[in-house]
Order: structure tokens, then C-alpha cells, then sequence
């Protein structure tokens, strides 16, 4: 209660519940009191194979945090891998591998999360192209259950360093849609700052 007074909004990402028992306890724990307090929740699903080594696989955790949560942030892996989502068609490993990426693959994976989970207001999905390890394609979607966004897409070479982007993109998401800006411009921040990140070193 102590830590969110005051605040409103709470962002965390599927690496802590991914640590163990104990975090993924308090990772619901704290959802449901930042939701109980009338915070907005945000989530990056932020699947993490190496993590989930205590017992349980993620979508028996996320599939329950999730509930809680207001803006879920993804690529098509997390919402596979930590939600169980998946579309019959298409393969994300390809698309991912040969930078042949389908919006209205996108468009459909996003609706079909929030089938599953009416409580989100938003679903975005980062588009990552990879070409090379210094070459990506970098763009992102969101959806607000009524509206689906597609933003600019950036083509990203010599790459510096790509640790971040996920953060850089959630941080400019959640700050256009806290300073009153329209979604897709929300969502086109997010993109640039990530798209930013890439140039610099370091976390």
C-alpha cells in the first residue's frame, strides 16, 4: 500500500515471475493491489526460456497475471510461449527469420488476445525482422479493441546494441498514453525510442 500511494501506473514484465515461486507470488500479489488501488497495470510478457526452471510453465503464471493487467506488451513469441496464443496459420519463426511479416497476421493475434482476456484495454506487438545480427527491421502494432495501429517502420543498420529495446518501448508507450496522446501516436514514440535504443551501448 506504502509503495503505491500516490502512483498510477505499474509496469512489470514476465522476467520476475519467471525467477520463482516467491516472485511469481508477489508479482500477483502486487497486480491485484495496484488494481484494487485503481492504478493502470501495463505488461510486457517478456517470455524467457532460461527463467522458467522452478516447476511451472509460464502460461500456468501469465495466464493468471495477465488478468490484471490493462496494456499488455508482446512479440507473437511472448503471447505464444506466455499465454498459450497462438494463430492456426502462418509461421512466426519464419516471418521472424525472413523479415516477411504479415499486419494482418498481427491484426488477428491481437484481437485474439484480447478474446481471451477482455480486461485489456490495449494489446501492442512488437515486429522484429531480423536480418543479421547489426541489420533489423524494427515496427510495432497496437490494438485498443476497436482500433488497430500499424506504426512506422524503421530499418535499422549497425546496430550498437539491441538489450533494451523492449524497455525503451514499453517506457515510450506508457508515456504517450499517460501525456493524453492519440494511440497510434503513442504507439509511433514507442517504436522511435526503441528504434533509438538501438544506437546506444548498454541496458
Amino acid at each position: 500500500d506504502a509503495i503505491f500511494d500516490g502512483a498510477e501506473w505499474f509496469h512489470i514484465t514476465g522476467i520476475t515471475p519467471a525467477l520463482g515461486q516467491d516472485a511469481a507470488d508477489l508479482s500477483l500479489k502486487a497486480m491485484q493491489t495496484a488494481k484494487a488501488k485503481g492504478l493502470t497495470v501495463s505488461c510486457d510478457y517478456n517470455y524467457r526460456s532460461q527463467l522458467w526452471k522452478y516447476g511451472k510453465r509460464a502460461p500456468e503464471v501469465m495466464t493468471e497475471l495477465v488478468k490484471y493487467v490493462d496494456v499488455g506488451i508482446a512479440n507473437e513469441e511472448d503471447c505464444q510461449r506466455s499465454l498459450g496464443i497462438s494463430l492456426d496459420e502462418g509461421d512466426w519463426e519464419h516471418a521472424v527469420g525472413t523479415g516477411e511479416l504479415d499486419s494482418a497476421r498481427y491484426e488477428a493475434l491481437a484481437k485474439k488476445v484480447l478474446e481471451t482476456f477482455p480486461n485489456l484495454r490495449y494489446q501492442a506487438i512488437t515486429l522484429r525482422e531480423s536480418y543479421s545480427a547489426s541489420h533489423n527491421g524494427w515496427s510495432a502494432c497496437l490494438y485498443n479493441g476497436s482500433e488497430f495501429y500499424l506504426s512506422r517502420h524503421y530499418d535499422i543498420t549497425h546496430i550498437v546494441d539491441r538489450v533494451g529495446g523492449g524497455d525503451s518501448f514499453a517506457a515510450g508507450l506508457i508515456y504517450g498514453l499517460t501525456s493524453g496522446m492519440a494511440d497510434e501516436d503513442a504507439l509511433n514514440l514507442a517504436v522511435a525510442a526503441s528504434c533509438l535504443k538501438h544506437s546506444i551501448p548498454g541496458d
